[in-house]
């Protein structure tokens, strides 16, 4: 299965980020807009893997969501990869880094990798995907401070997601949900 951990996000944000998309869809038009249903925050993607790989990464994550007490994360700036004037994913994440989010990544870096994954090749950054374009794109000006203030995602679990490629547009559903702080 293709399969990626992640924080889920709670309707609410999950409401205010469609009505962003749909304000920047007006916008910016033609791009792979993210469905509010498949909005989340990636924590490591996995690739294929598995039954028995699955079963490790959720031993191991599961581990880590023990040792980790649950906190908030902030979403309050619009941001792109690379960069704003080359933008291939248009993202909403914090302003800056998140020590917190940072160390929970760390963690599971070590032991997805103790499962058997091979290490990943770019560092953690906490951000929702919104779109993705097919040709890098100058979207300087759309990359600011979110309106309305920051949108708080409580991280209490880590999700394990299986991610189906459709035709119409990808489908994640949770294989399993890992409480955080024990």
């Amino acid at each position: 299965m293709r399969a990626f951990l992640c924080v889920e996000l709670p309707d609410e944000v999950r409401g205010a980020l469609a009505d962003v998309s749909q304000r920047l869809r007006r916008r910016l038009g033609a791009a792979k807009w993210v469905s509010a249903d498949n909005l989340h925050v990636t924590l490591r993607f996995l690739g294929e893997i598995g039954e028995e790989a699955a079963q490790a990464v959720t031993e191991a994550a599961g581990d880590v969501a023990t040792v980790i007490q649950p906190f908030a994360l902030e979403l309050s700036t619009l941001g792109a990869f690379p960069r704003p004037e080359r933008g291939r994913v248009l993202w909403v994440g914090p302003a800056g880094s998140d020590r917190r989010f940072d160390e929970l990544a760390a963690l599971l870096e070590v032991a997805v990798q103790t499962a058997g994954i091979p290490p990943e090749q770019r560092s953690a950054h906490p951000h929702v995907t919104l779109a993705r374009f097919r040709t890098p794109r100058d979207v300087a000006d759309v990359v600011a401070p979110l309106e309305h203030g920051p949108l708080v995602i409580p991280v209490r679990e880590i999700a394990l997601m299986r991610s189906e490629l459709r035709p119409q547009g990808p489908i994640y559903t949770p294989v399993t949900r890992l409480p955080m702080g024990g």
